[in-house]
């Protein structure tokens, strides 16, 4: 599944109908496959960022694109696999960012490199949605080969920043810092959706008898965080 670079966040530019269906050419050559795959997954980006997993179907996607659903199908095998390959780039723009404020803080220092870490999820609000998604909408209505490239390319991605934290904890073992970055990586799927919560759910959780039940990214994040880090620092 190659990966796609895209502009990430709720920021991202706008690409309607970025061909039109009436000059759609079937694309041969690897340059051309890639170009298709990109303009596809520009249009999922903006979609979900605007609706959601459920705004962001394989008909809508198409259309945003100036696709037909049919020549969707040239690209990809479903919706949750386009959504997986969104999810693939979003990560992938992440490690760099992660090991740099990795490597802006002081060795050892707990408190500012859960601060660190928290920056980086909570800056990425659409890889922290798709995150929160993965096991359960994404990596459904693919292929085991499609899930299997996905788990390898998330895991060489983890064993990146996983080196990146020995930077500044040497004491911990690289099995140990592998570990912290896929707990992490659990937590920020379990929190997302209840600090994300649906229209209706946050107005009632923004009732002070109900506020402590609405788990934060910036407050609760950077707490088990450090608690990750120091179980193997």
């Amino acid at each position: 599944m190659p990966r796609c670079r895209l502009d990430s966040g709720t920021d991202a530019p706008h690409h309607k109908h970025l061909m039109t269906s009436t000059t759609f050419q079937r694309a041969r050559k690897p340059e051309e496959i890639q170009a298709r795959r990109e303009t596809l997954l520009a249009a999922a980006a903006e979609l979900f960022d605007a609706e959601g997993p459920l705004g962001a179907g394989l008909n809508a996607i198409a259309a945003r694109a100036g696709f037909t659903k049919s020549n969707v199908y040239r690209y990809f095998e479903s919706r949750e696999d386009v959504l997986l390959s969104l999810f693939l780039t979003e990560m992938e723009q992440l490690v760099p960012g992660f090991a740099a404020a990795i490597a802006a803080t002081p060795e050892g220092d707990l408190d500012g490199l859960a601060r660190a870490v928290t920056g980086q999820f909570a800056s990425r609000p659409r890889f922290g949605h798709l995150t929160s998604i993965l096991s359960n909408t994404l990596e459904t209505n693919v292929s085991e080969d499609t899930i299997v490239t996905v788990k390898r390319t998330m895991g060489g991605m983890a064993a990146e920043m996983a080196t990146a934290l020995r930077t500044r904890l040497p004491k911990a073992s690289a099995e140990d810092a592998l570990w912290a970055i896929t707990m992490i990586g659990a937590l920020v799927a379990g929190l997302w959706p209840g600090a994300h919560p649906a229209p209706v759910a946050e107005r009632v959780l923004s009732r002070p008898e109900f506020a402590r039940h609405r788990p934060s990214i910036e407050r609760d994040l950077p707490r088990t965080v450090r608690a990750i880090l120091a179980s193997i620092a």
